[in-house]
């Protein structure tokens, strides 16, 4: 008689515990049902794109709908109304790897919003982002792809940067640095193309650039180079693109001679 007590009482321990475990699923798919929702609600308003993984669709996309279970590629807001209060609907996207923000009406406190999500890709052209923004993406450790253009960032941003393991593609297109800042691009190992067009890098910026032993293609149009800036592309071991248009000290004579010596590069040049 006993061990039958005892078996109801394990029995009824079981059947609470497997309540209680079933009660904080259903709590948990209710708040992560809401918060998805109210994400794609929100996204779509402002005027952004959705981009979803293709897959075979799966009996929980029959029950919930394609939207609940699905993977989330890429939010595309450049002809959104975004704001710092939107990036927090964005932030519940936990699985989104592509985010382009560009032209957003977003600052420092915006982009804190994110900094959790494995994104590989991120656009911030545009922006009202600050050199203060280095710290937050510097959390963003999973980052290969990253676009500043246009923004008011400097030398500064560079300095308080912490190596970036994954940054292969970084845009300083239009920023306020200058060839001090190149001295830290070399600790972000993987890094192929650089883009620092309209910027006032000159010839001892690209020489602070031969440190980046990866770089294959160097944006360096409408900068302050010279035909000086030959003797460092050369040190530059895996350069096969660089872009020297719109600089008037470049000459044809300089460019010929150092596609003749270096012909697995392609440099593009004209005179503005």
């Amino acid at each position: 008689m006993q061990s039958k007590t005892r078996w109801i009482r394990i029995s009824l321990r079981t059947l609470l515990m497997l309540v209680t475990a079933i009660a904080i699923a259903l709590a948990w798919l209710g708040n992560y049902a809401r918060k998805r929702t109210a994400a794609f609600a929100a996204i779509r308003q402002a005027g952004g794109q959705i981009r979803m993984v293709m897959r075979e669709p799966t009996l929980l996309d029959e029950w919930f709908g394609p939207e609940m279970f699905c993977v989330v590629n890429k939010v595309d807001l450049r002809k959104g109304k975004v704001n710092n209060e939107l990036l927090a609907y964005v932030g519940d996207l936990r699985e989104l790897r592509r985010l382009d923000l560009s032209y957003a009406d977003i600052d420092d406190e915006g982009l804190r919003q994110i900094a959790h999500l494995p994104l590989n890709e991120l656009w911030l052209q545009s922006t009202r982002i600050t050199d203060s923004a280095a710290q937050t993406i510097s959390r963003m450790r999973t980052l290969n792809f990253l676009q500043l253009n246009a923004t008011s960032l400097s030398d500064e941003f560079l300095d308080r940067l912490r190596p970036m393991p994954e940054l292969e593609d970084l845009g300083l297109r239009g920023t306020n640095v200058t060839s001090a800042g190149m001295r830290y691009l070399s600790r972000h190992s993987k890094l192929k193309e650089l883009d620092v067009y309209s910027t006032k890098v000159d010839d001892a910026g690209v020489e602070h650039l031969v440190d980046c032993r990866s770089l294959t293609r160097l944006g360096l149009s409408m900068t302050k180079v010279t035909n000086h800036v030959f003797e460092y592309l050369a040190r530059l071991p895996n350069l096969t693109d660089a872009d020297l248009t719109g600089n008037r000290p470049v000459t044809t004579e300089a460019v010929l001679a150092f596609e003749k010596a270096h012909p697995k590069c392609d440099i593009e040049w004209y005179r503005k």
